[in-house]
Protein backbone atom coordinates (compact mmCIF):
# COMPACT_ATOMS: atom_id res chain seq x y z
CA UNK A 1 0.00 0.00 0.00
CA UNK A 2 0.81 3.42 -0.69
CA UNK A 3 2.31 5.95 1.90
CA UNK A 4 -1.31 7.88 2.29
CA UNK A 5 -0.69 11.51 1.74
CA UNK A 6 -2.53 14.48 3.93
CA UNK A 7 -5.74 14.56 1.68
CA UNK A 8 -6.00 11.41 2.39
CA UNK A 9 -5.24 11.11 6.33
CA UNK A 10 -7.79 14.29 6.79
CA UNK A 11 -10.39 12.56 4.95
CA UNK A 12 -10.06 9.06 7.15
CA UNK A 13 -10.57 11.41 10.30
CA UNK A 14 -13.35 13.62 8.82
CA UNK A 15 -14.71 10.37 7.47
CA UNK A 16 -14.54 8.54 10.84
CA UNK A 17 -15.74 11.55 12.92
CA UNK A 18 -18.85 11.60 11.23
CA UNK A 19 -19.41 8.02 11.02
CA UNK A 20 -18.65 8.03 15.05
CA UNK A 21 -21.44 10.66 15.19
CA UNK A 22 -23.60 8.98 13.44
CA UNK A 23 -23.47 6.23 15.26
CA UNK A 24 -23.55 7.55 18.49
CA UNK A 25 -26.48 9.84 17.67
CA UNK A 26 -29.05 6.37 16.72
CA UNK A 27 -27.51 4.89 19.75
CA UNK A 28 -29.14 8.03 21.65
CA UNK A 29 -32.26 8.37 19.13
CA UNK A 30 -33.13 5.00 17.50
CA UNK A 31 -35.86 5.80 14.57
CA UNK A 32 -38.37 7.85 16.29
CA UNK A 33 -39.39 11.17 15.24
CA UNK A 34 -36.94 10.76 12.20
CA UNK A 35 -36.81 14.83 10.78
CA UNK A 36 -38.37 16.42 13.93
CA UNK A 37 -37.08 18.39 16.57
CA UNK A 38 -36.68 16.40 19.73
CA UNK A 39 -34.36 16.95 23.03
CA UNK A 40 -31.39 13.90 21.71
CA UNK A 41 -27.98 15.07 22.90
CA UNK A 42 -24.85 13.39 21.97
CA UNK A 43 -22.06 15.27 23.61
CA UNK A 44 -23.84 18.52 23.70
CA UNK A 45 -24.52 18.05 20.18
CA UNK A 46 -28.37 17.77 19.43
CA UNK A 47 -29.42 15.18 16.76
CA UNK A 48 -31.74 12.88 14.89
CA UNK A 49 -31.81 9.99 12.90
CA UNK A 50 -32.02 12.00 9.50
CA UNK A 51 -28.82 14.23 11.07
CA UNK A 52 -27.17 10.70 11.91
CA UNK A 53 -27.70 9.09 8.32
CA UNK A 54 -26.43 11.97 6.71
CA UNK A 55 -23.95 11.55 8.27
CA UNK A 56 -23.34 8.19 8.19
CA UNK A 57 -23.34 8.19 4.64
CA UNK A 58 -21.05 10.98 4.07
CA UNK A 59 -18.64 9.68 6.64
CA UNK A 60 -19.01 6.20 4.40
CA UNK A 61 -18.35 7.86 1.36
CA UNK A 62 -15.46 9.33 2.46
CA UNK A 63 -13.94 6.84 4.16
CA UNK A 64 -14.29 4.52 1.02
CA UNK A 65 -12.81 7.54 -1.47
CA UNK A 66 -9.58 7.59 0.39
CA UNK A 67 -7.70 4.39 -2.20
CA UNK A 68 -7.97 6.76 -5.53
CA UNK A 69 -7.16 10.55 -5.22
CA UNK A 70 -10.08 10.97 -8.26
CA UNK A 71 -12.51 9.25 -6.21
CA UNK A 72 -11.84 11.65 -3.04
CA UNK A 73 -11.60 14.78 -4.84
CA UNK A 74 -14.95 14.02 -6.15
CA UNK A 75 -16.91 12.96 -3.10
CA UNK A 76 -14.99 15.30 -1.10
CA UNK A 77 -16.14 18.20 -3.01
CA UNK A 78 -20.24 16.26 -2.22
CA UNK A 79 -19.45 16.28 0.93
CA UNK A 80 -18.09 19.59 1.20
CA UNK A 81 -21.29 21.28 -0.50
CA UNK A 82 -23.68 19.24 1.28
CA UNK A 83 -22.23 20.25 4.87
CA UNK A 84 -21.84 23.77 4.15
CA UNK A 85 -25.32 23.70 2.96
CA UNK A 86 -26.41 21.79 5.83
CA UNK A 87 -24.55 24.61 7.98
CA UNK A 88 -26.60 27.22 6.29
CA UNK A 89 -30.46 25.59 7.00
CA UNK A 90 -28.83 25.22 10.27
CA UNK A 91 -28.28 28.81 10.68
CA UNK A 92 -31.42 29.11 9.36
CA UNK A 93 -33.32 27.44 12.12
CA UNK A 94 -32.49 30.48 14.40
CA UNK A 95 -35.16 31.95 12.71
CA UNK A 96 -38.44 31.68 14.13
CA UNK A 97 -40.42 31.21 11.32
CA UNK A 98 -38.27 28.07 9.74
CA UNK A 99 -38.80 24.43 11.12
CA UNK A 100 -35.78 22.15 13.06
CA UNK A 101 -35.82 19.16 10.82
CA UNK A 102 -31.98 18.84 11.71
CA UNK A 103 -32.90 19.43 14.96
CA UNK A 104 -29.02 21.36 14.98
CA UNK A 105 -28.00 23.83 17.72
CA UNK A 106 -24.99 26.13 17.68
CA UNK A 107 -22.90 22.97 18.66
CA UNK A 108 -23.55 20.67 16.22
CA UNK A 109 -23.78 23.34 13.30
CA UNK A 110 -19.77 24.42 14.42
CA UNK A 111 -19.16 20.71 13.40
CA UNK A 112 -21.19 21.08 10.22
CA UNK A 113 -19.07 24.09 9.00
CA UNK A 114 -15.71 21.95 10.58
CA UNK A 115 -16.85 18.97 8.21
CA UNK A 116 -17.89 21.11 5.21
CA UNK A 117 -14.51 22.54 5.53
CA UNK A 118 -12.70 19.71 6.22
CA UNK A 119 -13.85 17.77 3.09
CA UNK A 120 -13.58 20.87 0.64
CA UNK A 121 -9.97 20.82 1.98
CA UNK A 122 -9.62 16.89 1.50
CA UNK A 123 -11.03 17.48 -2.35
CA UNK A 124 -9.14 20.34 -3.10
CA UNK A 125 -6.12 18.40 -1.47
CA UNK A 126 -6.33 15.25 -3.55
CA UNK A 127 -6.63 17.39 -7.06
CA UNK A 128 -3.45 19.17 -6.20
CA UNK A 129 -1.93 15.53 -5.47
CA UNK A 130 -3.16 14.45 -8.75
CA UNK A 131 -1.96 17.52 -10.65
CA UNK A 132 1.33 16.73 -9.41
CA UNK A 133 1.92 13.13 -10.05
CA UNK A 134 0.40 13.67 -13.72
CA UNK A 135 3.24 16.64 -13.82
CA UNK A 136 5.91 14.33 -12.62
CA UNK A 137 4.98 11.55 -14.97
CA UNK A 138 5.60 14.61 -18.11
CA UNK A 139 8.92 14.76 -16.90
CA UNK A 140 10.38 11.50 -16.83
Amino acid sequence: MNRLRWPQKLAIGTGALLVLWGVAGFLVTGLSSFAGESDTWVLGLRVNPLQNTLHLVFGAALLLAVPRLKALSDVGLLTAVSFLVIFGLGLARYDDQVVNFLNVNPGSNALHLFAGFAALAAAQGAAWCRQCDKAALRTV
